[in-house]
């Protein structure tokens, strides 16, 4: 993610949505596909990184 002279813990924050966010799309494209996914274990690993975006989000908040 392109650096937008943030405080250090911001940048890291939004680094870590920008990240979880890639997984969900792997996760989401893998989904679409013809493979064999158990979708209740997608749905937990989905609910998993929503509080991971909701925790960084959190400290964004805290930082301003």
């Amino acid at each position: 993610m392109e650096d937008l002279n943030l405080p250090q813990d911001a940048q890291a924050a939004l680094d870590e949505i920008d990240q979880v966010l890639h997984q969900m799309l792997m996760l989401a494209e893998l989904s679409a596909g013809e493979g064999n996914i158990e979708r209740s274990n997608l749905q937990r690993v989905l609910k998993h990184l929503q509080r991971k975006i909701n925790r960084a989000a959190d400290r964004l908040d805290e930082i301003g």
